[in-house]
């Protein structure tokens, strides 16, 4: 019950900071993995007989700025869609839950030092092609009971929080990565010298 009325009072705030005015996240430093696994446990709690989720975190991560409501809603839109991805597929369905730093890493024209890259895999039937150019577009889904929410509000949060995300899909393998900046002031991409 616990559970539930946190969850309910989490999406009560979330809902509320996306309909109000806009604002920056409220953020404060959080431990990556702490998010991620509030969002894999009640996975598994919901899927426990048919969903296998693998950790593969990097333990070295140091805390980041972020709003940590508003990643944890990033995480459940992506595993919710991993999910549903293998919902009714083979018993070998499986979700890999990932976690690297990059060093170098470019994001809207400004290079950041380091930044978290976030990765959900899953070994389901992939993204339709057709789909993929726009799955970040408002109502594309290829469910019949899907909005087509989830992914333009999971870009969204994490545009907020100055990252990016990305998705790359084939046949047993779908793969969203979330890069969140991790440490240091960003500073501007240089640009290739004129010759």
């Amino acid at each position: 019950t616990n559970v539930i009325i946190r969850e309910a009072d989490r999406l009560q705030n979330l809902v509320d900071g996306m309909l109000g005015p806009r604002h920056p996240p409220d953020k404060s430093w959080i431990n990556i993995h702490e998010a991620i696994e509030h969002v894999r446990q009640l996975s598994v709690v919901e899927h426990s007989t048919r969903l296998t989720i693998v950790r593969d975190y990097d333990p070295s991560i140091p805390p980041l700025p972020a709003d940590r409501e508003q990643l944890i809603q990033v995480m459940f839109n992506l595993v919710g869609n991993a999910v549903q991805a293998l919902d009714g597929g083979a018993d070998d369905g499986e979700i890999t839950l990932r976690t690297r730093t990059q060093r170098l890493f470019t994001i809207g024209g400004v290079q950041h030092r380091l930044v978290v890259r976030v990765d959900v895999i899953d070994n389901g039937p992939g993204i339709p092609e057709q789909l993929l150019p726009n799955i970040f577009h408002p109502m594309v889904t290829s469910r019949a009971e899907g909005t087509g929410m989830g992914l333009p509000i999971a870009q969204y949060l994490v545009h907020l929080h100055g990252g990016l995300i990305e998705c790359d899909s084939r046949p047993g393998h779908t793969c969203f990565s979330v890069y969140l900046p991790l440490a240091g002031a960003p500073r501007p991409a240089r640009q290739p010298e004129a010759s």
